[in-house]
């Protein structure tokens, strides 16, 4: 159970069960989930999609690193162009706010809106 502090102060809470795409093959595979995640040490523990035996624990920061993972399940092309960092990723990180996040959507979908008229 996550209690209050947690999900104030421990943005790692927010990544139970996401979903992640190794830069290179780790264990013969790309595709992983979080399985486990140790608050006290910032350990992640992922498991291979198609092989749920092969499981490799990573640290919070060698996740954030982009030049080794990227969020999401990502095809082989699109993993070139994942270099900025989407609002998701700034909110696990606690760069913005849930609120900032929010505004941030209402202006892209906004901006859409225009697009199409």
């Amino acid at each position: 159970m996550v209690n209050n502090y947690d999900k104030k102060y421990n943005k790692i809470v927010k990544l139970q069960k996401s979903k992640w795409t190794s830069i290179k093959r780790v264990h013969g595979w790309k595709h992983y989930e979080v399985k486990n995640i140790d608050k006290r040490n910032n350990l992640i523990e992922l498991f291979a999609i198609c092989d749920k035996s092969k499981c490799v624990v990573v640290s919070k920061d060698e996740l954030k690193n982009q030049s080794l993972w990227a969020r999401g399940w990502s095809s082989k092309g699109s993993l070139k162009s994942e270099f900025n960092n989407s609002l998701k990723d700034q909110l696990v990180d606690g760069n913005i706010t849930w609120k900032q996040a929010q505004n941030e959507v209402k202006q892209i979908v906004r901006r859409k809106r225009e697009r199409k008229k």
